[in-house]
């Protein structure tokens, strides 16, 4: 709307709609509850593989994520906490909220992280993770996943691949603080407190087994 604080405003058609393609159009959006229009739209989800960086494959119906609903809402997170995202999706119209628990067959190490903020905001929303493994480096922004009505947990779920610890993990804290770790063990859950010296590895994760490891700031 032109004026989106006047409610009387109205806009007319800016050209010709396909009507039989189902293309609408309301002058005044304070219209669509009278107007009998439904702006349901009953499609089957989709759900997509990252194959490495290297593209994605589309993965619907081997997932059972292709529900035939009109949804809106989605949360990938580690609902069962055994290292793998899954996903809570929540659909218009009085439907349930279902949740997708992740079955992929292969288990790639994965570490989970907790961050605790002190000089910055408790759940250090903005600060940056990066993770050096397996020759990799993994670059992490903590910033909760905020969809339509709907919001993730502030925490990270890293995978790893095949490399059984983390080499060297840094930690930029909202506040512009810097914490370097090494030699973290992979499979854990680990939390972090800003300016404290030494990481809490607070037990394994999804029942795997947890080496020590010797942290160093």
């Amino acid at each position: 709307m032109t004026q989106p604080l006047d409610r009387t405003a109205r806009l007319p058609e800016l050209g010709a709609l396909d009507r039989d393609g189902g293309e609408i159009w309301v002058e005044n959006p304070f219209d669509i509850p009278n107007s009998g229009i439904n702006l349901s739209a009953y499609e089957r989800n989709r759900v997509y593989l990252n194959q490495s960086g290297e593209g994605f494959l589309e993965a619907s119906f081997a997932t059972g994520a292709d529900i035939d609903a009109d949804s809106r809402s989605v949360i990938a997170a580690d609902f069962d906490r055994d290292g793998q995202p899954d996903l809570l999706v929540g659909s218009v119209g009085g439907g349930p909220l279902r949740l997708f628990r992740n079955r992929f067959p292969s288990k790639p190490h994965a570490v989970r992280i907790d961050l605790v903020g002190v000089e910055s905001n408790r759940p250090a929303i903005g600060a940056r993770v990066v993770v050096h493994a397996g020759g990799r480096q993994i670059v992490r922004d903590l910033f909760p996943e905020n969809g339509s009505l709907a919001q993730g947990p502030p925490e990270l779920l890293i995978g790893l691949g095949d490399a059984e610890r983390i080499d060297r993990l840094t930690v930029r804290w909202p506040r512009g603080r810097v914490q370097e770790f090494r030699n973290v063990p992979a499979d854990s859950r680990i939390s972090i407190t800003e300016g404290r010296s030494e990481l809490e590895v607070t037990g394994p994760l999804g029942g795997r087994s947890v080496k020590t490891a010797a942290n160093t700031e």
